[in-house]
């Protein structure tokens, strides 16, 4: 008898949502994108983004976020046939979505996910822009300041599809985030 009732509360605890600390959260970032490519090419470079969200529980452990980020990187390439180095200006926003595991008060990992809805490559040359061609994944961990301030770490991997070129970046963001 103990243990259904034991096996109950575990199953409403875990599957009811609990209220969020933060309900909302904006976040601001800045990093750097230590490897790129695309067949021919290779990048490196600074980037800049804002992130917002939407926080729910899903279970006493988890969060999750959802909402929108715009990120602008500025970074150089080199190509395998031109010799020298050129600027590439990229802007993108879109969906973003946080799984926060809350760890510890102090120490939060996450799982993120971005999906642009509108993304532009710029050089000196040409310029393009594509909608729902790019997406990310990452993996950071956030601590805590005070309650409502926060420093972040991650890692992110994205992917975009331009015209006949898929162009992969691998970057590390360091950030600071205010939980509302």
């Amino acid at each position: 008898m103990i243990k259904k009732i034991l096996l109950i509360t575990a199953g409403f605890v875990l599957c009811f949502n609990a209220n969020s600390f933060a309900l909302v959260d904006v976040a601001a970032w800045g990093g750097y994108i230590f490897s790129g490519d695309d067949r021919d090419d290779s990048f490196k470079g600074p980037q800049l983004g804002l992130k917002a969200h939407y926080n729910t529980s899903l279970t006493p452990l988890f969060n999750l976020g959802v909402g929108a980020y715009c990120e602008l990187s500025n970074f150089n390439y080199t190509n395998g046939d031109i010799p020298g180095e050129f600027d590439i200006i990229r802007k993108s926003a879109g969906l973003d979505v946080n799984l926060i595991f809350s760890l510890t008060p102090i120490v939060n990992p996450y799982f993120r996910g971005t999906w642009a809805f509108w993304e532009k490559i710029e050089n000196d040359y040409t310029s393009n822009k594509e909608n729902f061609k790019a997406f990310g994944l990452g993996l950071g961990v956030e601590f805590t300041i005070i309650p409502l301030l926060r420093i972040f770490g991650e890692y992110m991997y994205d992917r975009a599809r331009h015209d006949d070129e898929t162009y992969n970046f691998h970057a590390f963001n360091l950030g600071l985030k205010l939980n509302f």
